[in-house]
Formats: C-alpha cells, structure tokens, sequence
C-alpha cells in the first residue's frame, strides 16, 4: 500500500505549501483585517481542536467510540485528532470567491484565516505529540498551551531572523552586481559614451557569472533554512517557514533582478500546486486502495463534530472581534465564515502521521490509527465535495454577492443595532484599517529597515531618488 513517511510529510510536501502561502500573501488585505484573522486562525482553531478533541473523548469514555480504535493514549490521541481535524483548507471555497462577485472583506478573512490556520494547528498538534511520552491529562493542558505560545513565536523570530539575514546580503549582492565600478576593477575598460563597451569588456561580461542564479539560490535556500533552523532549534519549522515567506517578499523580493523575481514567484507557485497536488491524488487514492478500519462511533460523529466545533469557534470569535471593530460583521458573514471550514490535504496528512503509542517489532515507534485516519478521510472527501460545491448558491442565499464592503459594514451595524430607525450612509465606514501601529510601523519600516534589508520603493520615493540622482549626476 502507497504510503509516504513522515519524513516526506513534514520536509518534503509541506514546506513549499507553507512558504508559497506567505509569499504570495497581500499583506496590505491582511494587515488591515490583522485582529479578525488572529482572532479566528489562532483562538478560533484552538476553540475548535479542543471541542471536536473533548467530544471524541466523551464518546470514548461512553464506549460509543472504542478505546482500542484511538490508541494507546485515548486522551491525548482524542486532542490530535481535534488538532489535526482543526486544519481547514477551503481551496475549493476560495477558487470559487475569486471567480465570484464577493465582498472582499470576506475573501480576505477566508485566505487569511485559511494561510494561519494551518500553521497554529500543526503547532497545536505537535505540541500534544510532544506530551505523550509522559501521562497526558487534564493537568498537563497549561504546560500544552505553554509550549504552544513558545512554539509560535520562538518559530517568527527565527523565520523573522533568518529572511532578513537572506535580504541583507541580496541587497549587497544587487549593489555590487549594479554597480559599475566592479566591472571597470575586474579589468574592463569603461565606456566613454556610456553606450558602447570594448571588446574586452564584452568578452570579459560573456565569461562572468549569472547573478540571476544565485539570487535565486539564496531566495529558496534561505526559505528552506529557515524551517531546518526553526526544527534544530526546538521550535516549529512551518510557522517559521510562513513569516519567512512574508518578508522574504517584503524585502528580498525587490533585492532581485527581474529575470529571478518572475522565476522564484512561478517556481514557488507550481511547487505549491504540485506538493498539493500529490497529497490530494494520494487522499484520493487512499479511498480506493486503503484497507479502511471502520469505527462506526468514530465516522457517525466525524462529520457532526467538524460542523460542531467550526460553529463553537465561529460564534465567539465574532462576538469578540465585533466588540472591538469599528466595522461590525453582519450575522451572513458569520455564517458564511461557518460554512467555508472545509478539512482537506494538511488535516489529512497529520493524521496519517499520528503516532499510535505502540512499538513495532524493530522497536521503532508505531506511526498511523487505521480507524482515525478513515474518520478523517471520509470527513475531508464529504466536506471538500458537499460544502466546496455549494459555496455559489450559499452566496447568493445569504445575499453577499455583488456587496462591496461597505454594504457588508452597514449590514454589520444594522445587525448590532435592530432597534435604532437611523441609517447610516456607506462612506462613513472605513474600508482601511486605520490602526496607528500599522501606520507607524510602515513609517519606522520606510525610515530603518528597507534602508537596510531591501524593498518596495513607494513611489514618492521614487520621485525622491531620481531628483537626488539627477543632481548627483550634474554635480
């Protein structure tokens, strides 16, 4: 039977998953909505792992679901599955906003949610796995939820770290491979007329190197060092890789030639659509050729449980969220953000992965529960199918297509006020987020950092940099 290890899993497939997701992140549509997102990607999937991981176990200790199908460790195996299960991935969902006449608040929440989400579940789940060598219970959930919190964000500051090391030196590589004056060091005789180059000059251009090449070999290596160093050092490799991603677009990025900026953002596209390409065959194929255990406490409760445990998080999330916007979310789009919790790839690739707390005959750990992982198969197929395919009528039922996000603003007000016979006009909602930290972030950025590691250059900053050229070059 096909199966890859978990090696493969986590080192191979995932990766370009994750750093793809960053990199191609719109940072300007996720910073502006930055509260709502956290609030659902990191308290929301923990809402949600723990209420589908509790509900498994009570059904566990009624003996609707068999002890011997959840492992050694019925307690903690019940969490993972809650973990794992807790991983959305609404490709389906998205495919079909973006085709669609949709608000873009609400793409944006679902990518945005979709992007974290998947990084604080696997944190989530490895924070459990690291907890069953001792007696998982009730009192080792705060030593858990501990390590969650060192795991998230020991994990940013290296991908932090590592992706400005990687834009520091991209930006010294561009300086000196733009700059003229290494040509006329290494023996070329310059040009009088600024046009026309010596014949040496041009044997000697056809026999240098390539920099696209190498800029493109510290974008991806230094990506790919940023989950080994987050693994070496005890932290999680993915989340690492994700805020890798982010800035390595922010800054590294625009530190490359043209020719490498088209090729490394196709080649982490594809790498992506591949990775995830294969993971989606191999679930697919497991429906057919997998020997299934059927657990029939296990795949009844499956289903309930994911939509269970989508609306245990949903609800609060957005109570809490509207409690401190300034631009409520109207009861459509909570349902809405209800409905797009599809489980797919990365929910059923942890599972797979799960240890089983039993040994094989070589001594080495037992990796996979048969029974868990045709609970999470038939959930992630029923799901992708059911939900994915009816995301277009769900739209048009509960009158979000054709909305700008003003309209939903003003849905979201009316919403919270149903008794007030006032209205309010749609330009007295703010579409952009208008938090001063983001403004003096961007500020401190523009001003320290893109001096330093690299960056976009606004264009009053361009402007500023030709009049200062121009006067350098009649000086």
């Amino acid at each position: 039977m096909l199966r890859f290890s978990p090696a493969a899993f986590f080192y191979a497939l995932l990766p370009p998953i994750v750093f793809a997701a960053g990199f191609t992140l719109k940072k300007r549509s996720f910073f502006d909505n930055i509260g709502a997102i956290l609030t659902y990607a990191v308290l929301g999937t923990v809402i949600s792992a723990v209420t589908f991981g509790l509900g498994t176990y009570i059904l566990v200790l009624l003996h609707i679901i068999s002890p011997t199908s959840m492992g050694a460790a019925p307690f903690a195996e019940c969490f993972m599955y809650g973990a794992a299960i807790s991983s959305i991935d609404p490709v389906a969902t998205l495919a079909v906003l973006a085709q669609s006449n949709t608000p873009p608040i609400l793409y944006n929440l679902v990518f945005g949610e979709s992007v974290l989400n998947d990084a604080v579940a696997i944190v989530l789940f490895h924070s459990i796995e690291s907890s069953l060598g001792s007696s998982f219970s009730v009192g080792t959930i705060p030593a858990v939820f501990f390590q969650f919190w060192f795991l998230l964000v020991g994990s940013l500051i290296v991908g932090t770290g590592v992706a400005l090391a990687c834009a520091f030196l991209l930006k010294r590589f561009n300086e000196y491979y733009s700059n003229p004056d290494h040509w006329t060091k290494s023996g070329y005789q310059a040009s009088t007329d600024g046009v026309s180059v010596s014949e040496n000059q041009e044997h000697h251009k056809e026999q240098s190197i390539d920099p696209t090449v190498y800029e493109m070999s510290i974008v991806i290596m230094g990506s790919y060092l940023a989950y080994l160093v987050a693994e070496v050092a005890g932290t999680s490799g993915i989340v690492a890789l994700f805020f890798s991603g982010i800035y390595h677009s922010h800054y590294s990025y625009y530190n490359i030639s043209d020719e490498a900026q088209v090729s490394v953002r196709r080649l982490f596209e594809v790498g992506a659509f591949l990775c995830e390409l294969f993971v989606f065959a191999y679930l697919g194929l497991q429906v057919a050729t997998m020997s299934h255990s059927l657990d029939f406490g296990l795949l009844l409760s499956g289903i309930p449980f994911a939509i269970g445990s989508r609306l245990a998080m949903i609800i609060p999330c957005t109570i809490l969220i509207n409690r401190y916007r300034k631009n409520k979310l109207p009861v459509n789009m909570m349902k809405m953000m209800w409905a797009v919790g599809l489980r797919g790839a990365v929910a059923y690739g942890l599972v797979v992965n799960m240890p089983s707390g039993e040994e094989k005959e070589d001594g080495a750990e037992g990796i996979g529960i048969p029974a868990i992982e045709t609970a999470t198969l038939l959930i992630a197929v029923t799901s992708s199918l059911a939900l994915g395919s009816t995301t277009g009528p769900l739209l048009r039922y509960l009158d979000l297509e054709g909305k700008s996000d003003a309209e939903i603003y003003t849905q979201g007000w009316q919403d919270a006020r149903p008794d007030s016979l006032q209205t309010q006009s749609d330009a007295q909602f703010e579409t952009k987020s208008s938090w001063k930290i983001h403004q003096r972030f961007k500020e401190f950025d523009n001003s320290m950092l893109k001096p330093i590691f690299g960056g976009r250059v606004h264009p009053e900053e361009e402007v500023c940099l030709s009049e200062t050229e121009i006067l350098r070059a009649s000086a």
